[in-house]
């Protein structure tokens, strides 16, 4: 049989191998556009590579930043890696992100996207970012937030990575959610999702 000073000894094992060395910390203002006031909090390793890259990780709905660096192993990694990382923080009593309006489906047209985005430009700019070595990431609200970000600011971008979420511009319209889409009703073509050129067209040359 195995003792319960095994477990809780494991548990504290597996607890301290996913814990960062250092804290969650947060940028209170004059970081850019932030029309919805979504919370800027950030990991920043001890030792930070030249030239480091970004993860912004973006939480899930009833989530928090705080939840999301505590829950998640971005952090803790970045201790290794040298690189920093970005947790966005809803701002609305659900936690959950804005991924339906026009505002925030838009490039520079406001909502959590575009507060997210001063966060990512004040980084590169005030930290030394890559700024061909950004990365955005979530889940559930998080991850529909994640292609929001894709989709409204590809300029920003490398690569985008999302688990349980919907494609960019699925929930879009006046309700926050949309069950259609939720339950996997909504179905279009690949050509019909590619739908940022509209959005927002980048610059060729």
């Amino acid at each position: 049989m195995v003792s319960l000073k095994t477990v809780f000894a494991t548990l504290a094992a597996v607890i301290g191998a996913n814990a960062a060395a250092g804290s969650l910390q947060q940028v209170t203002g004059g970081f850019g556009t932030n029309p919805n006031n979504v919370g800027f909090y950030y990991y920043k390793p001890s030792k930070v590579t030249t030239k480091p890259a970004l993860i912004v990780a973006i939480h899930y709905c009833t989530g928090s930043a705080q939840a999301y660096f505590s829950g998640t192993q971005y952090a803790n990694l970045a201790d290794t890696y040298g690189y920093i990382v970005i947790y966005p923080d809803a701002p609305r009593s659900g936690k959950c992100f804005d991924v339906n309006t026009s505002q925030t489906l838009s490039h520079n047209g406001g909502g959590d996207s575009q507060g997210i985005a001063s966060m990512v430009t004040y980084a590169i700019n005030t930290w030394g970012v890559d700024a061909s070595r950004v990365f955005v990431t979530g889940g559930s609200s998080g991850a529909m937030m994640t292609n929001v970000m894709a989709g409204s600011y590809p300029n920003l971008f490398k690569a985008a990575s999302v688990h349980s979420g919907v494609p960019f511009a699925c929930f879009a319209g006046s309700s926050a959610w949309n069950s259609a889409c939720a339950n996997g009703q909504v179905s279009k073509t690949g050509q019909q999702w590619v739908i940022t050129a509209a959005v927002h067209p980048i610059p060729v040359g």
